[in-house]
């Protein structure tokens, strides 16, 4: 079997102004999610469905797994 090489780690800052917009926004609709996961799911939708070749997941522990994915209408990241 053919072990992965280890995962690198990458900290995004969210500027406290988003947070607070959403925190906001999700009161108005009388939603009970934290800011942060819907953030979150907003960047990992925006990765996992651009046209470059990259899949985003999020995972149990609320991080973002971001992998590369080669397909044939991809392009180039460089």
């Amino acid at each position: 079997m053919n072990a992965s090489p280890p995962a690198e780690t990458l900290t995004l800052e969210i500027d406290p102004s988003l947070l607070e917009h959403v925190r906001e926004r999700l009161a108005q609709r009388h939603r009970d999610t934290p800011p942060e996961e819907l953030v979150a799911a907003l960047v990992t939708s925006i990765l996992d469905n651009s046209g470059y070749p990259i899949s985003a997941t999020r995972t149990d522990a609320g991080q973002i797994r971001i992998r590369y994915r080669l397909r044939s209408f991809s392009e180039p990241i460089l």
